[in-house]
């Protein structure tokens, strides 16, 4: 018989049942996990002599990090923002993890630099750099006109990539300096309008994560001959 010693797990673990082919190797790599971790969480365990039915305890996150699941739509970048991270940190925190290609639903370990991330407090400061915004939107003259003229837009263009000194976007062949980082997000969508005047300059007016409508200016590339 096993030991029942297993079914009363700590926190941040959770129970897993042996079931049959099971191999410790194989489970661990199922639940992303390491064999080493699970061995220390289970103090006795004969990794050779796992039984049927056998209740074990899964770490979910090493100490000092927290689970987050991942839901349709997250990038590496905005779970990175949201726990005032690093995304190095977390592909380190989670080897073996493609930052390419996520799964709904899969499990990463966060780090919490400094103690844990008051998430809770992080909403409240968006929330109220939000109110501040939408505050002054109303008193801005640039923003009322565009969200006038392009509010209705039902264009969407992705982010493709954005950094500290630079943006980019899939609805134009053209890379922008600036520092947008925190207003938009790579790899999200967001309403935009196109214009276009003489002499081949154009306009793409793009609403960020706050709402704000941002004007970016480039020139039309001709076609070399």
């Amino acid at each position: 018989m096993f030991n029942t010693y297993y079914r009363q797990c700590p926190a941040e673990h959770y129970p897993y049942t042996v079931q049959p082919g099971d191999t410790l190797n194989l489970i661990a790599f199922r639940l992303e996990s390491s064999v080493m971790r699970i061995l220390t969480a289970n103090p006795g365990l004969d990794p050779n002599n796992l039984q049927i039915g056998q209740m074990i305890c899964i770490p979910s996150c090493p100490p000092n990090h927290v689970s987050r699941i991942i839901e349709r739509g997250d990038t590496l970048f905005q779970i990175a923002q949201d726990y005032g991270v690093s995304v190095a940190s977390i592909l380190e925190a989670n080897p073996g993890v493609d930052p390419n290609s996520l799964r709904v639903g899969q499990r990463l370990c966060i780090p919490q630099f400094g103690g844990a991330p008051d998430v809770i407090g992080l909403r409240e400061t968006i929330t109220a750099m939000q109110s501040d915004i939408h505050m002054l939107k109303g008193d801005n003259s640039v923003q009322q006109t565009h969200e006038s003229n392009y509010g209705s837009s039902t264009q969407t263009t992705r982010v493709t990539s954005v950094t500290p000194s630079e943006i980019r976007f899939e609805a134009v062949p053209v890379t922008f300096a600036g520092a947008f980082r925190g207003h938009f997000t790579a790899g999200r969508r967001y309403p935009y309008y196109q214009d276009a005047s003489m002499g081949g300059r154009r306009t793409i007016t793009v609403k960020d994560n706050f709402g704000v409508w941002h004007s970016f200016n480039y020139r039309e590339q001709t076609p070399q001959a």
